[in-house]
């Protein structure tokens, strides 16, 4: 369980290969393209899958030495890595049937080239980043998306683009495909660079309430974050905040619906989900415009407060944590602590992956105490299989709050951080088994918008 927690965070985070836990090298004449070859799409579609064809039917051998890596590839991975990963995933997914569709997108210098994969279990997409020189310098895995969309009946999509004129979004909005007036919600997203369906694994909780809602008669719109759109301009910015991340473009998905003739202008809602939710009684100061507010899985402390929990959940999986487990525990808490003491960072440290002006305005913050100045409707929840966001941080604002009219609660049975519903107990790993979005929860908020 805990190996392929492992290997999933580290296919799915890097661009690159940032994985290199092997120095092992291989011959020197496989690290770059050594005969004349023309480096086209052609190529990169002709090699990637052949090279994913070898891994896929256990040539591990043969996927090392016949095509180029580059020399971070080289050292990342080799045979037996390859079939610990591999291994780990047709065990997850079932066995290889065969691909379908492909694509391919140049990022900078690197050509990424995309195929789905059947499994009898699932489906995912398979991604070989290639360098300039036609070298396979990473391998990642993400949601699949090579199936036509078809929406349920009797709702429509429509792509917007919004925000500041320097930002500016990728967003759809799903509605009842009939003509009228509707409420309508925004989608707020939790942390990382996530896109508009806030997916993760083979789930995409967003597009689940997206749907759902608009078949029940409300709007819904839906982003994709700033820091999936923007990821490289983001990182030369030094004075990063949650309002550069999060907050802005939440307030001006708020005023882009405000102008839309088929928003019903008194049914404005705001929904955020974990980093989002933690944000929500900041997005209310700057959302006048907005009639409520829903808290979805929402921190109430802080993110240093959260994140050693989450390392030592995972650490814990199988009942034993190694010394090299240990180890990482006891870096991310002196990370953390700093997070919470941003004195102690220094101008270009870098702390879980933010800079120092973040944490600054991070150590002013307390959503408890702000959430008590909203006055409008908001609906808080949490679920009890959360092990992101623990039952505790839904504790404390419910013990600060419940007495205030204009809030209600309510704590679910069985849901886990994406709001989907299951029995055992949660792990990193159900994220990649298709699920959905609880339709008991997404009826109680139905109830709480209308």
């Amino acid at each position: 369980m805990k190996k392929l927690l492992i290997i999933i965070i580290c296919i799915m985070l890097t661009f690159s290969t940032s994985c290199k836990k092997s120095e092992e090298t291989k011959p020197s004449e496989t690290e770059s393209v050594t005969q004349e070859v023309t480096i086209d799409n052609t190529y990169f579609e002709n090699t990637g899958i052949a090279y994913l064809s070898d891994l896929f039917n256990k040539k591990y051998e043969d996927a090392y030495t016949k095509y180029p890596h580059d020399s971070a590839m080289t050292k990342a991975v080799n045979p037996e890595k390859y079939a610990s990963i591999f291994n780990d995933v047709i065990n997850t997914y079932g066995d290889f049937v065969n691909f379908n569709g492909s694509s391919i997108e140049s990022k900078g210098d690197y050509t990424i080239f995309t195929t789905g994969v059947i499994f009898k279990a699932g489906s995912i997409n398979a991604n070989v980043v290639f360098d300039k020189k036609g070298n396979i310098s990473g391998l990642n895995f993400s949601v699949y998306t090579f199936d036509e969309t078809i929406l349920p009946n009797g709702i429509k999509e429509t792509d917007i683009t919004f925000g500041s004129s320097e930002w500016i979004l990728n967003g759809k909005i799903t509605k009842p495909e009939s003509e009228g007036v509707y409420p309508i919600v925004m989608l707020v997203h939790g942390s990382g660079p996530n896109d508009m369906n806030e997916t993760v694994g083979m789930n995409q909780p967003f597009k689940d309430i997206a749907y759902y809602l608009a078949q029940n008669g409300i709007a819904v719109l839906r982003y994709d974050k700033r820091t999936y759109t923007y990821q490289s301009k983001l990182t030369d910015l030094t004075n990063f905040t949650v309002y550069e991340e999060t907050i802005n473009d939440a307030s001006e998905a708020v005023k882009y619906v405000s102008g839309l003739d088929y928003v019903d202008k008194n049914k404005i809602f705001v929904l955020g989900h974990s980093l989002g939710g933690y944000l929500i009684p900041r997005i209310a100061e700057l959302t006048p415009e907005a009639d409520g507010y829903i808290i979805a899985s929402g921190i109430f402390t802080s993110l240093g407060d959260i994140i050693p929990y989450q390392i030592e959940y995972l650490s814990n999986l199988d009942g034993n944590i190694t010394e090299e487990e240990q180890a990482q525990i006891e870096d991310y808490t002196i990370q953390s602590s700093k997070s919470l003491n941003p004195n102690l960072i220094g101008e270009n440290e870098m702390v879980l992956g933010a800079n120092k002006a973040y944490w600054d305005d991070l150590a002013n913050y307390n959503p408890t105490e702000l959430a008590k100045e909203i006055i409008k409707p908001v609906y808080v929840f949490q679920g009890d299989r959360d092990y992101q966001v623990p039952v505790s941080q839904y504790n404390i604002i419910y013990e600060a709050l419940n007495s205030k009219s204009n809030f209600t609660f309510k704590l679910y049975p069985g849901l886990n951080h994406l709001l989907i519903y299951g029995t055992e107990k949660s792990t990193p790993q159900e994220y990649y088994i298709k699920g959905e979005v609880s339709h008991d929860l997404l009826d109680d908020l139905i109830d709480f918008i209308k």
